[in-house]
């Protein structure tokens, strides 16, 4: 999984988000939130923003297909963001740098 770049153009990820029924006042806190990180972000920071806006895991799955994720990925990715969670809820800090 290291080494792998995936874009999403901030055209598209509008365009996603207000398909799957996301509030204007949320894609654009989503869209300020990414350009505070140069729109740079490893894949579990994206899905957690994701997830901040309320889109369901589905969704998500979805919109990382749609940049070209395969599905072996996205369920080792969805695995570190609930890892990354149950560490987070335990009192542990834990940050996992990945780039898909």
């Amino acid at each position: 999984m290291p080494g792998n770049s995936y874009s999403i153009s901030k055209r598209e990820i509008k365009r996603a988000l207000i398909a799957y029924g996301v509030k204007e006042p949320d894609i654009e806190a989503f869209v300020a939130d990414a350009e505070r990180k140069h729109m740079h972000m490893n894949v579990i920071a994206f899905v957690l923003l994701l997830e901040k806006v309320s889109l369901s895991r589905n969704k998500i799955v979805q919109i990382m297909r749609r940049i070209g994720i395969d599905d072996i990925k996205i369920s080792k990715v969805l695995d570190m963001v609930d890892e990354e969670k149950m560490l987070a809820q335990a009192g542990h800090i834990y940050k996992a740098r990945v780039e898909v």
